[in-house]
């Protein structure tokens, strides 16, 4: 093709005939300049083409993540709902209204006095942030929405685990001076399902514990009352904030993939 041109060229010119050569050369440019932009937009859709691929790979997997994320905040407001649960029936106990046994009692104690926090696990999304590759994900709203959420965790987690923190770590300390500091690690050690988690008799007698003495320190009433206003907060901030926010993210990011399949 190029040879023809070259050869057309030079033939108008050879012939004298400058305006045609003119009109020729015209032609020709608009040509060129044609097929350009026909390869760069040939080019744009194999791009976008890419980036549609790159981007349904994402929001697939941020889905799975999300949902995991959503399994996970409602164990966890799960188990905040028991320690508050157990928190009143110890609260019930020294207000001498009633009669838990002792192996649930110590339980229910050590039990309370973990802090309990949850941690998102998304790291497609966190991949997308670090490497600079935001730009895949289309939808503003999905990226607003997961950006708030993000947030919110990270401020959340830090006033919570440092008030909860705090609170639990007088009510350990409180804990200690009755009882055996390692039927904590026992507890959680041996122990795997939380209904199981209750310390058997021939244990306790390997232990110090003075339930007698916790029961009538009038200080001990108040460590119990504390945390369970800590846990309560917990609560209410999986189960009214971060997992409604986690539902609507899983609402946004189905909309984004039905998009693929129309």
């Amino acid at each position: 093709m190029i040879k023809f041109f070259r050869k057309t060229r030079r033939f108008l010119l050879s012939e004298g005939k400058t305006g045609k050569y003119l009109k020729y050369a015209i032609g020709e440019i608009i040509l060129v300049v044609i097929g350009i932009l026909i390869a760069i937009q040939i080019n744009n859709w194999n791009e976008v083409k890419k980036n549609s691929k790159k981007e349904f790979y994402l929001l697939e997997q941020m889905q799975k993540e999300f949902k995991k994320d959503s399994s996970t905040i409602a164990t966890q407001a799960w188990l905040t709902n028991l320690k508050v649960h157990d928190g009143k029936m110890i609260k019930l106990f020294l207000r001498g209204k009633n009669n838990l046994r002792s192996d649930s009692l110590v339980s229910f104690l050590f039990f309370n006095g973990k802090t309990l926090l949850f941690q998102s696990h998304t790291p497609t999304y966190d991949e997308i942030i670090s490497s600079g590759n935001l730009s895949l994900i289309t939808s503003e709203n999905l990226k607003t929405k997961i950006s708030n959420y993000k947030s919110n965790i990270s401020s959340a987690n830090s006033f919570l685990f440092m008030e909860a923190h705090e609170l639990k770590k007088k009510y350990n300390a409180h804990l200690y001076k009755y009882f055996d500091a390692e039927i904590m690690t026992y507890l959680w050690k041996n122990h795997n399902r939380r209904e199981d988690r209750i310390i058997t008799q021939k244990a306790m007698e390997d232990f110090k514990m003075d339930i007698e003495g916790f029961k009538n320190d009038s200080s001990s009433l108040y460590h119990v009352s504390t945390l369970i206003g800590a846990d309560a907060e917990l609560n209410f901030q999986y189960t009214q904030r971060i997992n409604i926010q986690i539902y609507e993210i899983l609402e946004e990011l189905s909309k984004e993939l039905g998009r693929f399949n129309q």
